[in-house]
């Protein structure tokens, strides 16, 4: 009796757990499909934070391994791009590397790809072993890995919106728990928290944001003076290395606040949250949007094309979510982005924002990227 899989998937993606989590979204839904008959290589960047997003994950009907790649980032200065030319050869073997594994082991194989340095020599590596491939893009500005990839992929799908007509359009993409939240209270309790109390989550990403956890402190210490802050605890991400600080500036303002360097379970987070203070990654806004979580988003300020900015500006525009500026110096910030924050806080705001994410309809783009691969493969359910 052959035990050989229908269908056996790359996923190439790394760098940031933003392009890890979208893989992981689409590997649960193929398993709903298809539970048994689907496996996976999930190529991932040499990178920790790679390695902790993947450590502890298992998906129910899908087994996968993890092979790393040498690649680096690309870029057009000169010893970036030489290091990201000089890892090309080694990113490539070890896509095809991948693809001979599965193709041992399936009948059929398709490579997914989401963006991020890791993906182009995987992408490439599926055009020199002849099996389809997807680009997923994430971000309403694509990246350079992206736009390189877009002459081999079989397929080019955004979740965000964007300018370029080869794309096409799917909702966001979250894992399968975004849509099976905990109760808040429930959530509350597992960071240890208030069960009752309203919750502000702040989150500059995986790796944390120095200025975003400047802001919250000093605005929050502002509006003391003039706003009722007893109902309210944060539940803060704040990146390696400042969580005594800001656990003790918390403390200082009498304020009870879980804070974490990394918060595996962003979907508790999210479930245990009111509200959000929140860089506009293509993750952050998926889970907004898949929560309904009103949001002040602080886009990443050192990006040229400021395609965070544009990562928020469909939920801007429908009411959901407020932008601010990222000053960078703290005054400033504080001076800009306060009232942002203050409405924020109110009641009537936050149910008016909600009830503007609902109507954007559900964020289901991994069951959108799961079918068209099967539809690749020739397996559509």
């Amino acid at each position: 009796m052959s035990d050989r899989r229908a269908l056996g998937v790359v996923f190439a993606g790394g760098g940031t757990g933003g392009h890890i989590q979208p893989n992981l979204a689409v590997a649960e839904e193929l398993a709903r499909l298809m539970p048994g008959e689907v496996c996976g290589v999930f190529v991932t960047s040499d990178r920790p934070i790679d390695a902790n997003v993947l450590k502890d994950e298992t998906i129910d009907g899908f087994d996968f391994s993890v092979s790393v790649s040498p690649a680096k980032p690309l870029a057009m200065r000169p010893r970036a791009l030489a290091r990201f030319v000089m890892s090309w050869g080694g990113s490539v073997r070890v896509g095809r590397a991948a693809i001979g594994e599965l193709k041992a082991r399936c009948e059929h194989v398709v490579v997914v790809s989401t963006g991020g340095f890791v993906s182009p020599g995987a992408a490439q590596a599926a055009r020199a072993e002849r099996v389809p491939s997807v680009l997923v893009n994430l971000d309403a500005v694509p990246g350079k890995a992206n736009r390189l990839m877009q002459r081999w992929a079989t397929k080019q799908l955004s979740s965000a919106p964007t300018d370029d007509s080869r794309l096409v359009r799917i909702p966001p993409i979250v894992r399968r728990r975004m849509h099976e939240l905990p109760s808040a209270p429930e959530a509350r309790k597992s960071f240890g928290l208030d069960a009752d109390a309203k919750t502000l989550l702040v989150t500059g990403g995986s790796q944390g944001a120095s200025t975003v956890n400047t802001f919250v402190v000093r605005t929050l210490e502002s509006l003391k003076e003039d706003t009722d802050l007893t109902d309210w605890q944060i539940l803060h991400q704040c990146g390696s290395g400042a969580e005594q600080e800001l656990q003790h500036e918390y403390e200082r303002l009498g304020i009870r606040a879980g804070v974490h360097a990394y918060i595996e379970r962003m979907d508790h987070a999210f479930a245990a949250s009111d509200a959000a203070v929140t860089r506009g990654g293509a993750g952050a806004m998926s889970d907004v949007w898949a929560t309904k979580t009103p949001a002040l988003v602080l886009p990443y300020p050192y990006h040229k094309d400021e395609h965070q900015r544009l990562n928020a500006k469909e939920l801007e525009d429908a009411g959901g979510v407020s932008v601010g500026t990222d000053m960078i110096d703290a005054s400033e910030n504080l001076r800009v982005n306060l009232g942002g924050l203050r409405s924020l806080l109110s009641d009537e705001t936050r149910a008016r924002m909600s009830v503007a994410i609902e109507k954007l309809g559900p964020a289901d783009g991994a069951a959108a990227v799961a079918r068209c691969v099967l539809g690749l493969a020739g397996l559509e359910t």
